[in-house]
């Protein structure tokens, strides 16, 4: 069981995560200089948004990465990707559409294009591990945050939406790992709310609420049987959750470190966690405004450092990925700059 805490000091753990170190990069062109968004990956291929509304694809191996294309679509920032049954890519974004390419096809178009009715500007997407439904969630407009849903055993077109239980921007959308009719939702009005879906009945399928406190930023799943929900906020603050009664299970607090004052790194944001199903171990990915990306494992009542990764990015890293199975992590940022780290 958890335990409430907010820690002032990091513990550093060894052996958890082998040694890795930089074994290649990517650096984008600097007369356009892209923001990297958002990582997403095959076994083979991966994928970055960038602030010039482009999705990169590469091939990599544990030790190198290889431009393969491009594809230009959206006219708007790109706010999340995603690959699905290792075929698919997915895309939203603020242009109120989702591009879906078919990987095994050339085609630079999408295969489909799920638009949203108005074209509210799509913060934030996922799709249930059959692929039956895709929900997104939207900015806040005039007065309606709002989820969307498409059916896609139906026509292409918005089936159902909620807009009554978020009052601001709904910056994350998640599907059960395994449970196709549950998912979360997190926004801008510091909710993260639960829903069972049945027949597409916001009030009687909000099963329960988590109230952060904060804007919420990331969450997600975690557990054996994802039945935890971890929740980073924009304020940098981190906490766990019970899901089946909207339990608190740790405040981790404000995660921030300054090196400056005595601490064991320096961190200044989160970016995003990630849960090793092999090892049932949940790991936060942070980074410093200098470029360092710090593993950190997330404990029963603290956050202990396994690494930091020095010497990759000099500017602010806004996505990190890892393949445990092979030690291969992938981190991309401000400094338009696309690392592989591996053994």
């Amino acid at each position: 069981m958890f335990h409430s805490v907010k820690p002032t000091q990091l513990s550093v753990i060894e052996g958890l995560i082998p040694p890795i170190r930089q074994k290649s990069f990517y650096q984008f062109d600097n007369n356009s200089s892209p923001y990297i968004y958002d990582i997403t990956a095959t076994s083979t291929h991966c994928f970055i948004s960038d602030s010039i509304h482009q999705i990169t694809s590469f091939a990599y191996t544990n030790s190198n990465l290889t431009f393969s294309g491009k594809l230009a679509y959206h006219t708007d920032t790109i706010t999340k990707l995603k690959i699905h049954k290792n075929q698919f890519i997915i895309s939203s974004s603020k242009d109120g559409r989702i591009a879906l390419w078919d990987l095994r096809t050339p085609n630079s178009q999408p295969t489909n294009v799920f638009q949203a009715k108005n074209s509210e500007p799509l913060l934030s997407f996922d799709i249930n591990n059959s692929g039956t439904i895709l929900a997104a969630g939207t900015e806040l407009v005039e007065e309606d945050a709002k989820i969307l849903f498409w059916d896609l055993r139906q026509p292409f077109h918005v089936a159902f939406e909620f807009i009554e239980s978020h009052n601001d921007d709904v910056t994350q959308i998640q599907f059960h790992p395994t449970n196709d009719s549950c998912f979360i939702s997190g926004s801008v009005d510091g909710l993260i709310c639960n829903f069972e879906l049945k027949s597409f009945n916001e009030d009687d399928e909000l099963v329960g609420v988590i109230n952060s406190g904060s804007s919420i930023n990331k969450a997600g799943y975690f557990g054996p049987s994802a039945e935890y929900v971890y929740c980073l906020t924009h304020t940098e603050t981190f906490s766990l959750w019970g899901l089946s009664d909207v339990n608190l299970l740790c405040d981790m607090g404000d995660i921030r470190q300054d090196d400056s004052k005595g601490g064991t790194i320096q961190i200044d944001y989160a970016v995003d966690c990630q849960f090793d199903f092999s090892t049932n171990r949940l790991y936060l990915f942070a980074g410093s405004n200098r470029g360092g990306i710090s593993i950190l494992h997330v404990a029963i009542n603290e956050l202990q450092l396994c690494q930091t990764l020095n010497g990759g990015h000099s500017d602010i890293v806004r996505s990190v990925i890892w393949n445990p199975q092979i030690n291969i992590f992938l981190s991309g940022g401000e400094d338009s700059k696309l690392c592989i780290w591996g053994l």
